[in-house]
């Protein structure tokens, strides 16, 4: 199994190195055993989202409509995306360096991963997978706000100059559209993309240190990216959410 795993996985790598910008986006032949992965994981993650997600992911993922039986191709999503928001998909061969992956939002484009995570953490990736590229991000560059947002990110990513500011970014990031978190009916709901593609994330969401949103606290605070988060930084609202990472990156 872990060899057919890593078999498969190069594969789809592969295919991301040699893909080029104009080129159609590559085609992957999931196998039986990954569609069944992506059904049992994504039922799971609906019905989490149904109460857990926030409203403007809940309302993006209307029309950013993903197949429950077979996982979706880029090309399929992609279109989507580009007729909601301007935003398109590009292959990725695993984790992007920082600066590439948030510079390309300046372009409204996303790398994404096309492979599955390992069976046996089905509920928990600890590497960006496609569950993790398209239920969580995808579906939420279907909605404009937060697709703004993250050209944003990819403008001030363009502009600085400095590693220590490169590394401040990626923190701010990480807070606020992977691990984001925003109060709506005085509950917490997730928006952030790592969330809303982990089961686990979201059923220890009640365990979490939530924190005041607040970007000094989050470029001070450590992560590690591979286990569920002992500490989260809330917003007051989606709006609050926006208007605090805009005032960050307009001070870069």
């Amino acid at each position: 199994m872990t060899d057919e795993y890593e078999r498969q996985k190069a594969r789809r790598q592969q295919m991301a190195r040699e893909w080029q910008p104009g080129e159609p986006l590559p085609t992957i032949a999931y196998t039986e055993e990954e569609n069944a992965l992506w059904e049992v994981v994504t039922a799971k993650l609906s019905s989490l989202h149904e109460e857990m997600a926030c409203v403007n992911y809940l309302r993006a993922a209307e029309s950013v409509v993903l197949e429950r039986r077979q996982v979706p191709q880029l090309a399929q999503v992609s279109t989507v995306l580009t007729e909601l928001t301007g935003f398109h998909l590009r292959p990725a061969e695993g984790t992007v360096p920082a600066e590439r992956f948030l510079g390309t939002f300046a372009e409204s484009g996303f790398c994404a991963t096309q492979y599955l995570r390992r069976p046996e953490s089905l509920y928990h990736s600890p590497e960006p997978d496609v569950i993790h590229e398209l239920v969580g991000h995808a579906v939420m560059l279907g909605d404009p706000v937060f697709a703004d947002l993250y050209r944003s990110f990819g403008q001030a990513a363009r502009r600085v100059s400095s590693a220590g500011a490169l590394r401040d970014l990626v923190q701010v990031f990480w807070f606020a559209l992977e691990a984001g978190v925003v109060y709506e009916g005085g509950r917490p709901r997730v928006c952030g993309a790592a969330l809303l593609s982990s089961v686990a994330e979201m059923e220890s969401l009640q365990q979490v240190e939530l924190r005041a949103f607040d970007a000094a606290d989050m470029v001070a605070q450590d992560f590690d990216d591979t286990d569920c988060m002992p500490v989260l930084f809330a917003a007051e609202s989606v709006g609050h959410l926006v208007a605090e990472v805009q005032r960050f990156l307009n001070r870069l």
